[in-house]
Formats: C-alpha cells, structure tokens, sequence
C-alpha cells in the first residue's frame, strides 16, 4: 500500500532539495557565529594587552607613567564593543569568512608581539582586506 503517488513524492523532494539548497548564511548557528566574533575580540585584546604589558616592562623607569599604566583586557574589549569582524547579517556571513577568522584567531596565539608591531597579522590583515571588499 503506497500512501503517495510517486509524481507526488518525487514533487516533495524535488521542493525540498530546493529550499534546502538556497539556504542562506554559513553551515554554523547564528549563535556560533556571535560567539566566533566575540572568542576573536577576546584573543585580540588579550594579545594586545600582553604586548602592551610586554613593551612596558622594556621602558625606562622615567618613562614609565600612570598614563602608560597596562592596557587592560576590559578596557579593550569596551573599545571593541561596537565592532564586528564579520557581517551584522547573518545570512551574509559566508564559511570562508569564518575560516578566515579561525586563521587569524590561532595566529594572534602563535605570533610574537614583535611581528605584530611590524605591521600586524598576514591572516588578520587579509581578513579584514577581504571584508572591505565585499
């Protein structure tokens, strides 16, 4: 006893391999994708704030004022409350941006202050160049 006809059948997977295909946004919750974004600011500010621990045990005692006082990672993490490092729309967010970020995110752990000094991250810097671009 078939309860569909096959026309019928044939019909409901024919609409459902099309919806399924025009799926907008990356292969990733919208969840994952607002916690990706914030896991990448953390890193950041962690870094820079360790950089800028780093160069100011390298000062002078004289130079060292209550204004060069460490930069925190709160502090930092304020600073970068209003930024996005991928598009506020979900449905544009696609799976490369978001490898992209994952590149960047382990490079912040594996290069030293140093090479960030001298003109950032290649991986961080071609992200944010590809997403002026689009």
């Amino acid at each position: 006893m078939n309860s569909l006809p096959k026309p019928i059948f044939c019909f409901f997977i024919l609409i459902f391999s099309i919806i399924s295909s025009c799926r907008k946004g990356p292969s990733i919750s919208r969840e994952d994708v607002q916690k990706l974004s914030k896991d990448y600011f953390t890193r950041l500010c962690t870094k820079t704030a360790e950089c800028a621990s780093r160069y100011l045990e390298t000062l002078p005692a004289s130079e060292k004022t209550s204004e060069n006082a460490a930069y925190s990672v709160d502090q930092c993490m304020e600073e970068q409350k209003d930024q996005n490092i991928l598009p506020d729309e979900y449905e544009k967010v696609t799976d490369a941006q978001i490898a992209k970020v994952k590149v960047c995110m382990e490079d912040l752990l594996k290069v030293p202050c140093e090479e960030m000094e001298g003109g950032g991250i290649p991986s961080c810097q071609e992200l944010f160049q590809s997403s002026k671009d689009e």
